[in-house]
């Protein structure tokens, strides 16, 4: 079958969320993605709670992908990455910035390596900077642009701030990350040339603060002060008898539908609700869905699974782990006409490819990968 990134080999240093989700994506469109751990494994693969040995955010960011040990505190461990450098395309790496540059592996002696190399250094506050060195995870970059004091001001402009669920800090940085590496392996095809990309998750989560901040920058408003001032209809979040659900009305037809349907020729957030929280959820969104106001009960993550058209389009798969049995998890989310994503492996136990990759792309032996693994450089 083909996919989207055939021919492309990743070298993947990272750990945690944010780089794994973005090389992730690049496994799942087809890239062969090598994860080259240390011989005791990173941190997530690690870390509580386990499923016979199988941790789930491992699982679930790792599957695509062969697995791979090295030392690269070993001489002979960075030999080996600079072998593997030579016959690859990218190398991913989510370290503290500074930490290539002590094991000698930076972008500089790399692209000496390999001249048309994409090397993708991703970080908390980017490779430069009065905070460059600090450390960072997805809380950090929330707090640093903006994104949880906006969040808290949706409830409450006087309250606290309001963390967001599943580490948006990494995951969107990530998605950054992958989009950039694809447009670099673009670049790459056109012009020869390879480079470097620096990924910070601060700068990318003020990115997807976009509009807030433009709306700042040139009225002197924040989001809510905005919403407050200008009236441009009904959207947000409603409780009902039984539980709670979502309404965007914005002005022109969809609002005078939702007006129609609530019986009042002006209509607020208060009035909405007053209506809504006399009925059932499934009663409220049946009359709107007739109506053709965009609505949508508010989940758990049970009723997300069991939703119809959830299962209509195929938004979960299931993947057979060594360890964990069969795990269903989230589908690739973008449907391709000619080269639909495929899970070709589960997340890969420790080391579980060391040998087919020293054989079979460097040339080793089976008795030399052995000698490797008895003398800890795998």
């Amino acid at each position: 079958m083909d996919r989207l990134l055939n021919g492309i080999r990743v070298l993947d240093l990272s750990h945690v969320w944010f780089g794994p989700y973005c090389t992730k994506l690049l496994a799942d469109m087809g890239a062969e993605v090598i994860k080259i751990e240390p011989p005791w494994g990173e941190m997530i693969r690690l870390q509580v709670p386990q499923v016979n040995g199988a941790n789930p955010e491992f699982v679930y960011l790792n599957n695509n992908k062969k697995g791979m040990t090295i030392n690269l505190k070993s001489e002979k461990g960075v030999k080996i990455f600079k072998e593997l450098v030579k016959v690859s395309d990218v190398v991913v790496e989510n370290f503290a910035p500074g930490a290539m540059e002590k094991l000698g592996l930076d972008y500089d002696v790399l692209k000496e390596i390999k001249p048309n190399i994409i090397f993708a250094s991703l970080s908390g506050y980017g490779q430069y900077g009065p905070y460059f060195d600090r450390p960072s995870f997805d809380i950090i970059a929330q707090a640093v642009s903006g994104y949880l004091r906006l969040t808290g001001d949706l409830l409450d402009p006087n309250g606290s701030p309001v963390q967001v669920a599943q580490a948006v800090g990494d995951l969107w940085p990530g998605t950054y990350a992958a989009l950039s590496i694809v447009a670099a392996l673009y670049y790459k095809n056109l012009m020869g040339k390879g480079q470097m990309i620096d990924v910070s998750q601060v700068d990318c989560m003020i990115a997807s603060c976009g509009p807030a901040f433009t709306g700042y920058t040139m009225l002197g408003l924040k989001p809510h002060e905005i919403s407050t001032r200008y009236y441009w209809g009904i959207y947000g979040l409603f409780k009902a008898k039984d539980g709670h659900l979502v309404i965007g009305a914005p002005l022109g037809r969809i609002l005078d539908a939702l007006k129609s349907v609530i019986g009042k020729d002006e209509i607020s957030m208060e009035i909405v609700q007053a209506w809504v929280e006399g009925r059932f959820v499934k009663e409220v969104i049946d009359t709107l869905v007739q109506a053709r106001v965009p609505c949508a009960p508010v989940y758990d993550l049970k009723d997300t699974l069991s939703d119809p058209q959830i299962k209509a389009r195929d938004d979960f798969v299931k993947i057979e782990h060594p360890q964990a049995g069969l795990v269903a998890m989230p589908n690739f989310p973008v449907k391709f006409s000619e080269t639909p994503v495929s899970y070709v492996r589960c997340a890969p136990l420790l080391g579980e490819h060391n040998e087919e990759i020293l054989t079979t792309i460097l040339g080793y032996t089976k008795e030399e990968v052995k000698k490797l693994k008895e003398t800890g450089v795998l």
